[in-house]
């Protein structure tokens, strides 16, 4: 989205030596290998580079994170750290950080949830992005940084490997269209609330282009379409494609009731305009697209 915008050049850093998606665009980006538990590379690279925008979405997820809690606080506390400190050090004028609605733990589920409910995270993957909530925005009121994040709710997107609770709602398209069946670990009464991967990107560039006398809120909510389908109604929405979809309901006998998760995103959308451009069955019909192109 920045390279169709005309914007650059543009630096791309990351730990992965897997391209995927940027296999396409290698000739418009320059490339940076950077692990966020080095904390002497993530000092080298950005003083090198010495961005003026900088978008941070490098993470340890919820999954592996509880099985390795320390590994996560290195990569998401400590090295979250370091990268805003040397990116003030190194003159950047903008960052833009990649928070979660997992911020708010203990209370999802207990009505919609707004930008000033209170967080109450309940995974060490969530304390960290609390951390990088306020952290960032002290830097904001001490030292002028135009720091901005966006609360992400679940993702829905193609090939991603990594579990978590809400990764359901890929893989309940994705599977049936790779002809699997797949069996969803929450209740079909169970909502939460959903972003297409592509306006998850929009969100972020939109956000860093907002002028910054209307930004407010600083830490953004950012909600899909409404009204959230639940994990049935998403399953009726992708047999309505797949007619042959096999997808069965089958949470463990001890898991605890589904949560409802709604947002509010109403500070998103009042001071710079958010609006989600993907309806479900955008989101079904990319998906299932997406696995078409494969080889």
């Amino acid at each position: 989205m920045l390279i169709e915008a005309g914007e650059g050049p543009i630096h791309v850093a990351q730990r992965s030596s897997e391209l995927g998606r940027l296999a396409d665009l290698v000739d418009d980006v320059e490339l940076h290998h950077l692990d966020l538990s080095d904390l002497g590379e993530i000092d080298r690279v950005i003083g090198t580079i010495k961005p003026k925008r900088f978008f941070h979405f490098g993470a340890i997820l919820t999954g592996p994170g509880e099985n390795d809690p320390q590994t996560l606080l290195q990569a998401n506390a400590v090295g979250f750290i370091q990268t805003l400190e040397a990116a003030r050090q190194a003159g950047t004028e903008q960052f833009i950080f990649a928070s979660s609605i997992g911020t708010y733990g203990r209370n999802l589920g207990l009505g919609p949830i707004d930008d000033l409910s209170l967080q109450r995270p309940n995974s060490v993957y969530g304390v960290t992005k609390v951390l990088g909530e306020n952290l960032g925005s002290y830097y904001r009121s001490k030292y002028g940084l135009d720091f901005r994040s966006l609360r992400y709710p679940a993702i829905v997107g193609p090939g991603v490997t990594t579990w978590s609770l809400a990764q359901y709602t890929s893989w309940m398209i994705e599977r049936p269209a790779q002809g699997e069946p797949f069996a969803v670990w929450v209740g079909p009464d169970a909502v939460i609330a959903l972003l297409h991967y592509q306006d998850a990107a929009r969100a972020a560039v939109e956000l860093a282009a907002a002028p910054k006398e209307q930004i407010r809120t600083v830490n953004y909510l950012v909600d899909g379409p409404r009204p959230t389908p639940s994990a049935g109604e998403l399953a009726e929405a992708v047999r309505r494609h797949l007619p042959h979809a096999k997808i069965t309901f089958e949470p463990a006998p001890d898991a605890p009731p589904s949560r409802v998760i709604r947002l509010d995103d109403s500070a998103a959308r009042n001071e710079w305009g958010w609006q989600p451009a993907f309806t479900i069955d955008h989101m079904i019909e990319d998906i299932i697209a997406s696995v078409g192109r494969r080889p």
